[in-house]
C-alpha cells in the first residue's frame, strides 16, 4: 500500500505539466500497448454466518500482488474505448471476530480467511482525453472488469477455525467497476485504477469436519482493488 501512495504522488507532478493549456492533437484510430504493475486487493464481506449466527465485525488486512497486460484503443477526436487481456495475481486476508454476534462479548475470537487467486482479466471501458497537447496526453476512463479465476487458481484458506473445518467454492467469474486515470508522454504512460467488485464471489462454505448436527456457515464476500501501472504505447 506505502508503494501505491508514493506512485501516485509521483504522478501528481506529470498530471499537472499534462493540464498546462494547449491544442488539441489529433490521435491515431487505433493504438495499443503493453503494461505491467502492481496491486493492493482487500476482501470486504458483506455477510458472515457462523454455526447459525450472524456477524458484523471484522478487520481488513490489504495485501500486494502483481499483473501484466496487453491493451488497445479506439479513438475518437476526445473518446475512447479501451480493452484487452491481461493475467493477474491477487491475494488479500480479512479476520471475522465471531463473538460479534454477542453485544456483550468483550473478547474477540478472529477466524482468518486468505483468499489467492490468479485471474485472466478484461476490461471493457470508455474515456475522455481531458488534454492531449503533444507529448502529453492525459485522459480518464470507467467501465466494468470481467475477472476469470479457474479453480485450482482460486483458493481460500481458514485458520483458527476449531472445532469445524471449513473449505470453500469460489465462484470462477467476477465482475467488477472500475475507474481510472491515464497519463501519457509520448509513448510512455502510467495508469492508476480502482476496482470495485460488484458479486459474490462465494459459490459455497461448507464444514468437512463430520460434526453433528452440521452447522449452519455463509460468507458473501467480494473483491476491491487499488493498481498502478507503467506501459508503453505503439
Amino acid at each position: 500500500m506505502r508503494r501505491i501512495i508514493l506512485s501516485v504522488l509521483l504522478l501528481v507532478p506529470l498530471v499537472t505539466h499534462a493540464l498546462e493549456p494547449g491544442k488539441f492533437e489529433p490521435l491515431p484510430l487505433f493504438t495499443w500497448g503493453a503494461r505491467v504493475g502492481f496491486n493492493a486487493t482487500g476482501t470486504y464481506i458483506d455477510k458472515a454466518v457462523f454455526d447459525g449466527k450472524e456477524l458484523g465485525g471484522y478487520e481488513q488486512d490489504t495485501q500486494v500482488g502483481n499483473f501484466i497486460a496487453l491493451q488497445f484503443r479506439l479513438n475518437s477526436s476526445r473518446l475512447f474505448f479501451q480493452s484487452g487481456v491481461g493475467l493477474s495475481s491477487n491475494k488479500s486476508t480479512v479476520s471475522i471476530d465471531r463473538n460479534s454476534w454477542n453485544s456483550k462479548s468483550q473478547t474477540p475470537d478472529y477466524l482468518s480467511v486468505s483468499c489467492n487467486m490468479k485471474s485472466l482479466t478484461v476490461p471493457v471501458q470508455v474515456g475522455y482525453h481531458i488534454v492531449n497537447q503533444s507529448p502529453y496526453c492525459m485522459s480518464v476512463f470507467t467501465g466494468p472488469r470481467f475477472r476469470y479465476t479457474p479453480s485450482k487458481f482460486n483458493s481460500t484458506t481458514f485458520n483458527n477455525q476449531e472445532p469445524f473445518s471449513l473449505a470453500e467454492d469460489q465462484k470462477n467469474l467476477s465482475v467488477g467497476w472500475t475507474i481510472g486515470l491515464s497519463v501519457q508522454i509520448q509513448s510512455t504512460f502510467f495508469d492508476f485504477e480502482y476496482e470495485a467488485g460488484i458479486n459474490n464471489t462465494s459459490k459455497s462454505l461448507y464444514d468437512t469436519s463430520g460434526v453433528s448436527p452440521a452447522p449452519v456457515f455463509e460468507i458473501d464476500h467480494r473483491i476491491s482493488v487499488i493498481s498502478f501501472s507503467y506501459g508503453l504505447m505503439f
